[in-house]
């Protein structure tokens, strides 16, 4: 039953996206496979039942603080949310696993909401080197992971750089307009 509700629910967002977040709509911005899309309207979840934590991983990918808003890194790059007041990290990126709209050959079939809030952080040294370059697809998180671009914040954890919360974020994605 459980899953029956998770997939109208990705059903419906999917169906119901509009080709722009319409006017005075929140949107943010969040990577899926290399590209940048929208979410629109997201709704938390802070404690959500066993059944929606089997929701796809949403990685929310920490900056740490400059003591600076917004934050400019050496590379030139700015992070999506520089700042906001929503997350353990006040600049932070999004990744997803999918994203509507790739095909049966790109990640559609990956594309799910609601999302499972993961965790990371870069570390100090990376974020804040000339040579960064953001994670924008869930493929390179292993290889940014092995390289030592992420803090372990996480000791003791099969994945010492990755928190997997109890919250979830429901919410539609959308491609930006042109």
């Amino acid at each position: 039953m459980k899953r029956l509700i998770l997939i109208v629910l990705a059903l419906g967002a999917f169906a119901l996206l509009p080709a722009s977040a319409p006017a005075g709509t929140d949107t943010e911005q969040v990577y899926a496979d290399g590209q940048t899309y929208q979410m629109i309207g997201a709704t938390l979840v802070t404690a959500a039942s066993p059944g929606i934590l089997s929701a796809p991983p949403l990685y929310l990918m920490g900056f740490p603080a400059s003591g600076t808003d917004p934050i400019t890194l050496p590379s030139g790059y700015q992070p999506q949310c520089n700042p906001c007041d929503h997350s353990p990290f006040h600049y932070h990126d999004h990744v997803l696993t999918g994203e509507p709209g790739a095909g049966i050959s790109g990640t559609a079939g990956d594309y799910e909401s609601p999302w499972r809030i993961v965790v990371m952080l870069y570390t100090h040294a990376y974020a804040y080197s000339a040579n960064f370059k953001p994670v924008t697809s869930d493929d390179q998180i292993a290889a940014a992971e092995a390289a030592g671009e992420f803090a372990p914040i996480n000791p003791g954890a099969p994945n010492p750089y990755q928190v997997w919360t109890t919250q979830v974020l429901i919410c539609p994605v959308i491609r930006p307009t042109a």
